[in-house]
């Protein structure tokens, strides 16, 4: 995962809190990443899937998309 520091976080011009969508299959590894970029002033939605996370990205656009290194992929059948 990607450290980040609050320095590097800049502030919105427009008012609108920026989100990240966080895609992590390991639950502990999710709190902690809803955690930090929590704290860091960012809305946080948290997909455990791909397929998960494909359907986030229908509704919203996040501004950062943040995946685990493994990610679960269902086989084709």
């Amino acid at each position: 995962m990607i450290a980040l520091t609050l320095d590097a976080v800049e502030e919105p011009t427009v008012g609108v809190t920026p989100w990240v969508l966080v895609v992590v299959s390991d639950e502990r590894k999710r709190r902690i990443a809803r955690s930090a970029w929590e704290a860091a002033g960012f809305a946080v939605e948290v997909a455990t899937s791909a397929l998960d996370a494909l359907e986030c990205l229908m509704v919203m656009t996040p501004s950062l998309v943040v995946v685990d290194e493994w990610v679960y992929r269902p086989t084709q059948r």
